[in-house]
């Protein structure tokens, strides 16, 4: 491979110095310069703009985006990292758009969708291959199901629907029923919802209904974590005693993690379960679907059989996926709007009438059902209209709800204080718990949410901060010559562990001393501490950590001002943190902060909305 030019390899320098990318960033960049400078005509300003085009897009999928928009940064400087040191050295410029376009049509290893290049460039959206046919894989996937499976229901499925759904008393359409009707007809089908608005309700009630139209139906379970699939468990079995007579028993309960559904082998790359090996369910029932990323999608749809069904449940308005693409939410977000009228024609044969129609819907349309009512909060409950104001993007009502609610609070002095001052007592009443059961209810009661992890708000910060109060208090003690290890403390596991079946995001309480010391989960036998994997203090978890999890009362810490972890905190991330907490929720940081986060939307750019209209 030819050597670079100097200007492009002073300018990955740039980067390098300026920490601005990963050495994997610019390992592939300086490989896709060397193979235009290689097959291609030399010219150093088109291996410059390849260089730091193809730097750019690594690192933006390390963001979550699948590829990157030219309009966005042509003529622009290269973006700052978090941790970014560009104060110590300039970063290079982005070219100017029309030159841009011009270096990626000239370059060999640049081509549009078919022509099997490693970057793709497609209506000014540039990409890594795998990102961008992975997107094309979903969006066919998804487009190849919307065929329905049947517009003449059953009389079983009459039947079962009328019992499972009666008429609602003041006549409004219920839409759990309606997610219940699309999935007995459709082969996909996402449900939308935010918190309380009674997803795996509706999952127990769908799923009974489905299998009393088909009695041997084989039903898997999943969710993208050991904790969510946890949850998911536990939700479905308490949903059971709710569901009539004789619809009940077929239900299945225990839900597993994705990867474990689909056969990920801990030393090998891909699943046991593709397109070649299919799972052998019919239908597939997945939680939380916004934590799953493009691959496990693009994964889970191609382990379907082509007679299989796939209905996923989330909320598109919580924190996008740790990986790439936020591919719930856009499918979501295509299939919004009214009902097409053959699916209002189908409900109405069920007994559901009154579906909202459109003779323009979308394709998509039959296989999105949005829960709009929430049961956790009403119309005048001070978190839900906190909620609402940052999902919608308001500052001033955000705000004002903080300050004016009786169950949510701002505290802008001093935050890191006031929230150890905050969360200290339920922290003593842990710890002087008379027993493990009673000193998990307590930290069901109340948790520190935090955007980051270093820094006196960041979550190492506030749970030494803790520990440390408590120590001085003389109500906790440690030997300073082994682990951090006391009675009462709350532990969050951050690995799936075979060996004891515990899961990523498990949280336990130690308990005993000495050889006798373990850890207490709820609903298992304990788990001695000398077995415990890789864990960390949970008094104060990260706000990715608590996906999923309800607490009593919520104190969400902002970053301080001006650091770079200010930045991260965005309208998604104050939303998940608000919508942990069914009773108050209590703010600690500066105004002008709040403000910040609810004007800035975790926009990714992806390219999954376009393949679903094009194709």
């Amino acid at each position: 491979m030819r050597r670079l030019p100097p200007p492009v390899v002073r300018d990955l320098d740039a980067l390098a110095e300026a920490e601005a990318v990963l050495p994997i960033d610019l390992a592939l960049a300086r490989l896709i310069a060397g193979l235009d400078a290689e097959h291609a005509a030399p010219d150093p300003a088109r291996q410059r703009t390849l260089a730091l085009a193809t730097a750019l897009v690594s690192r933006a999928t390390r963001d979550g985006h699948s590829g990157i928009a030219l309009v966005d940064h042509a003529g622009e400087t290269f973006p700052e990292e978090e941790h970014s040191r560009s104060a110590f050295r300039g970063l290079p410029e982005m070219p100017a758009l029309d030159v841009w376009r011009g270096h990626l049509d000239a370059s060999p290893t640049v081509g549009g969708p078919d022509a099997g290049c490693p970057l793709v460039w497609d209506s000014d959206r540039l990409a890594l291959r795998r990102h961008w046919d992975a997107e094309r894989r979903v969006a066919r996937a998804v487009l190849g199901r919307l065929a329905p499976v049947t517009e003449a229901p059953s009389e079983a499925a009459r039947a079962a629907f009328g019992r499972l759904f009666p008429p609602r008393p003041d006549g409004r359409l219920d839409r759990q029923a309606l997610a219940a009707a699309a999935a007995l007809r459709q082969r996909v089908l996402f449900v939308a919802g935010g918190p309380g608005t009674g997803k795996t309700y509706t999952a127990a009630r769908l799923l009974a209904l489905v299998l009393a139209d088909r009695p041997t139906a084989r039903v898997a379970l999943a969710a993208p974590t050991g904790k969510a699939a946890s949850r998911l468990t536990d939700s479905i079995g308490s949903a059971l005693p709710g569901l009539p007579e004789g619809l009940a028993e077929a239900v299945p309960v225990e839900a597993v993690t994705l990867h474990r559904l689909l056969g990920a082998h801990p030393e090998r790359a891909g699943f046991r379960h593709d397109a070649r090996s299919p799972l052998p369910h019919d239908l597939v029932l997945v939680d939380e679907g916004s934590m799953v990323d493009l691959r496990l999608f693009d994964a889970l749809l191609a382990a379907l059989r082509p007679d299989a069904a796939l209905v996923v449940l989330g909320d598109p308005d919580q924190l996008p996926p740790v990986g790439v693409g936020t591919t719930f939410a856009d499918l979501v977000s295509e299939g919004t709007g009214p009902a097409p009228t053959d699916l209002a024609a189908f409900c109405a044969r069920l007994g559901l009438s009154s579906v909202p129609t459109s003779g323009t819907a979308s394709a998509l349309s039959a296989s999105v059902v949005e829960l709009t009512e929430s049961r956790r909060f009403t119309a005048e409950s001070d978190v839900g209209t906190f909620a609402v104001a940052v999902r919608e993007g308001e500052v001033e009502a955000s705000l004002a709800a903080l300050r004016e609610r009786d169950a949510l609070a701002l505290v802008e002095h001093e935050p890191a204080r006031e929230a150890l001052a905050w969360a200290l007592p339920f922290a003593r009443e842990t710890v002087a718990a008379p027993t493990p059961k009673a000193a998990l209810a307590v930290l069901d009661r109340f948790r520190l949410l935090a955007a980051v992890r270093r820094g006196p708000r960041g979550v190492e910060g506030l749970n030494a901060a803790i520990e440390q109060a408590l120590r001085e208090e003389r109500r906790i003690r440690w030997s300073p010559y082994g682990p951090r290890v006391y009675r009462g403390r709350p532990v969050l596991v951050t690995v799936n562990d075979p060996d004891t079946d515990l899961k990523n995001g498990d949280v336990g309480v130690c308990w005993g001393r000495g050889e006798d010391r373990v850890v207490v989960f709820a609903g298992r036998e304990p788990v001695p501490f000398s077995r415990l994997p890789a864990h960390e203090p949970a008094w104060a978890l990260t706000v990715h950590k608590s996906q999923g999890s309800e607490f009593e009362a919520v104190g969400v810490v902002l970053p301080e001002p001006g650091t770079r972890g200010a930045t991260l905190v965005t309208r998604e991330l104050l939303y998940t943190a608000a919508t942990r907490a069914k009773a108050s929720v209590t703010v600690f940081g500066e105004a002008a902060e709040v403000g910040h986060a609810v004007r800035e939307s975790q926009r990714r750019t992806s390219g999954l909305a376009a393949r679903l209209r094009a194709d």
